[in-house]
């Protein structure tokens, strides 16, 4: 308490020169568009604005500076472990440099993002289950998620990423699944719970390298290596224990994406479907075993699809004049020649998710995976930019991990299941409330716990 209080301290006093430099440039900046202060900074991308045009200056020469703050509350009301109330929080920063606009490398870019993780996980704490009520706990530390050089070449087609990585920002991710906050819509429970240590997926990266091949606009191949052991979050604190051998094994990831109606000249509902394998080598390759050389696999499905779009808004006409001098606008109201109409595709409406996966269950804590949901953006008059969502998940116990919990006295061994209703409210560009209420089916997979209600929420800020 007392070291982040001086850290706090130190922060404010260093940052105090540079807050009043930039309150003068964002002053600037409010008069040349004309807003009070209060309308400027509600309708601002970031909380701390613009730093007077720095940011743009900066993303002119290639430097993205990013951060944000996630705040949580979750109490259990019933079931599970005890009944409580726990905090978690989440600090994320980072830097993203495009070396074709810094240094004229063309393709070439940079990226890292830190992680300042705090507070306690529900689902250790309260529940007692895995499918983790929380995707943003993990191990209270500060810690490298990912640092990597990406290279493009023909035209995008081609990209190669080498560094520390973490899995799931790039595969096994529905888009209409990542509106959801309990942990398994992200980085799912079947290789967070089959892979060592969780794998590389949130709060942990390791090093590895993703080639991904872009021969169509609609179709995408990518193929990714990984340290096969991550080592656990309070071993692995800060993100840098590298070990590249066969002993500590490899994880590949091969995932196939097809798209439809993304293009803006379609005008069907988008979806996507992805197809992948996973494979895992050396000693700790089967959870299930304390050393083992026989190697672990699964594979998994993916749908995304947009099942109604609400009424496209209509886009100005376009400024371009005829031959006789009448205006695109006018030639529209005339009986005698029509123009077609200019349409934005709108991206409110409502969304369907589900994904699929299947394992070996003599080496994998989990053989069996599904889950699926609904999201509706705009559902509320007035909101357009909300999102309610409702979805489920259901993990099934493999039969040789049944069989050691059965043997530890645990009864009514199968399946955990959740159920999450939630509502992303847009507050502001740069701000989302997020109320969430989640019932959690038989804890930890067995019976030995009552099932779960546990109702929280989430403030999340971007600067």
């Amino acid at each position: 308490m007392k070291k982040n209080f001086i850290l706090s301290l130190i922060l404010a006093v260093s940052a105090g020169p540079l807050c009043a430099q930039q309150q003068i440039l964002d002053q600037q900046e409010q008069a040349a568009r004309g807003l009070n202060p209060m309308t400027f900074w509600l309708t601002g991308d970031n909380a701390l604005a613009d730093w007077g045009g720095l940011r743009n200056r900066l993303a002119d020469k290639g430097v993205e500076v990013f951060g944000g703050y996630t705040a949580e509350v979750w109490g259990n009301t019933t079931g599970g472990l005890t009944q409580g109330t726990v905090s978690t929080g989440l600090l994320d920063f980072g830097v993203n440099l495009d070396l074709e606009k810094a240094v004229g490398w063309r393709g070439a870019s940079v990226s890292t993002t830190w992680l300042w993780l705090s507070g306690r996980d529900a689902s250790e704490d309260l529940v007692g289950n895995f499918l983790t009520v929380s995707n943003i706990a993990g191990f209270n530390t500060l810690r490298m998620l990912d640092l990597w050089f990406q290279q493009t070449l023909l035209d995008d087609k081609v990209s190669l990423r080498v560094g520390q990585l973490a899995a799931d920002a790039e595969f096994v991710i529905s888009d209409y699944g990542s509106t959801f906050l309990n942990g398994t819509f992200g980085w799912p429970a079947f290789l967070s719970l089959n892979l060592p240590a969780g794998g590389p997926g949130y709060p942990m990266g390791t090093a590895g390298a993703r080639l991904a091949l872009h021969p169509f606009d609609w179709f995408t191949f990518q193929s990714a290596v990984y340290q096969g052991n991550v080592y656990d979050q309070n071993v692995n604190r800060h993100g840098f224990r590298w070990r590249l051998d066969g002993e500590n094994g490899f994880l590949f990831l091969n995932e196939s994406q097809a798209r439809w109606n993304h293009r803006d000249e379609e005008r069907g509902l988008p979806g996507q479907l992805k197809a992948g394998l996973w494979i895992q080598t050396g000693q700790l390759a089967d959870t299930l075993a304390a050393s083992t050389n026989s190697g672990n696999y699964g594979w998994y499905f993916i749908l995304d699809q947009m099942l109604f779009r609400e009424p496209s808004a209509e886009l100005p006409p376009p400024s371009r004049k005829f031959k006789d001098g009448q205006s695109v606008a006018k030639a529209q109201s005339s009986k005698s020649f029509k123009v077609p109409v200019n349409l934005e595709k709108s991206d409110q409406g409502l969304g369907f998710f589900g994904r699929m996966a299947f394992t070996k269950e003599d080496r994998n804590f989990l053989n069996f995976y599904f889950d699926a949901g609904l999201t509706y953006k705009g559902l509320i008059p007035t909101r357009d930019d909300d999102t309610i969502g409702l979805a489920f998940a259901y993990a099934q116990i493999g039969n040789t991990a049944r069989d050691t919990l059965i043997n530890e006295g645990s009864v009514g061994v199968g399946a955990e299941m959740v159920l999450e209703l939630t509502y992303q409210a847009q507050i502001t560009p740069w701000l989302v409330l997020q109320p969430d209420l989640q019932y959690i089916m038989n804890p930890g997979g067995t019976q030995d716990l009552n099932n779960a209600l546990v109702i929280g929420g989430r403030a999340a800020i971007t600067f």
